[in-house]
């Protein structure tokens, strides 16, 4: 049996040169130990209108199938055992809460679930978040503060003037798990990632323009706790559907089907 080759490279959170370990994305505790089968942004754009077909019609057999879930090579060994010891236990039981709130609606249908969560932790399920946008997306976004931010785990040093942050319950036909788009809207240029599998979406906005309220739950004072700090939280997260690729594109598929006639 021949030995797996190592992977180095640019470990997406330290910056250092170092042997990468797969981090899954979300992590495995949180729904994601399956495979997928992973396609490009332009192979879907690109289908979809060659094909004239609306995005989930099309059948991606060209797309990666990967045996072990969401993710990729994206930290080394020592910011993938840090974050995962500090941050995962606190986001996987915030994540498994919502799905269990899900489990219970059932067929049921609704825009949105009200539910009040135990002794969670704010600030470790912040932090998972944004370590999940710095795996997916090059060079901490353009901002070494939060390498400091990430690394030192009490650390409370956030710009939440620059960084929002809005949660949803992940519905609809696709997954999304994007880096930095720049989008032309009303309110001006819209720059967004997303990522968004079952049982959670995510959208990270980075200088989101005033006026501008985004689809979701802003989760972003969650940042404000203490490491330590516990809470017993209401919250009021919406049902959102990804039917394309395009972050931010809550558009169900009736009104997509719509907009193509």
């Amino acid at each position: 049996m021949s030995r797996k080759q190592k992977k180095y490279g640019i470990c997406r959170i330290c910056g250092e040169y170092k042997e990468l370990t797969f981090e899954h994305v979300p992590p495995e505790t949180v729904f994601n130990k399956g495979a997928v089968r992973n396609v490009s942004l332009d192979a879907v754009i690109n289908d979809t209108v060659k094909k004239n077909k609306l995005p989930w019609e099309i059948n991606y057999k060209n797309g990666k199938i990967q045996q072990r879930g969401r993710g990729d090579f994206y930290l080394c060994s020592d910011c993938n055992s840090c974050t995962g010891q500090w941050y995962v236990p606190a986001y996987s039981r915030f994540v498994h809460a919502i799905q269990g709130a899900m489990q219970q609606a059932g067929e049921q249908e609704y825009e949105s679930l009200g539910l009040k969560i135990k002794k969670i932790r704010p600030l470790p399920i912040f932090k998972q978040i944004m370590t999940m946008f710095c795996d997916i997306n090059n060079g901490l976004m353009g901002d070494d503060s939060l390498k400091e931010y990430l690394l030192e785990k009490t650390s409370r040093s956030f710009n939440r003037d620059r960084y929002h942050l809005y949660a949803h319950i992940h519905a609809g036909a696709l997954e999304r798990m994007n880096g930095i788009m720049v989008q032309a809207a009303n309110y001006g240029i819209i720059t967004l990632s997303e990522i968004s599998t079952y049982p959670m979406g995510f959208t990270l906005y980075i200088d989101k323009p005033q006026g501008y309220k985004p689809d979701g739950v802003d989760i972003t004072p969650f940042s404000d706790w203490n490491y330590e700090d516990e809470e017993d939280t209401q919250i009021i997260i919406p049902k959102l559907e990804c039917n394309t690729m395009l972050s931010g594109d809550y558009r169900t598929k009736i009104e997509i089907a719509g907009s193509k006639d």
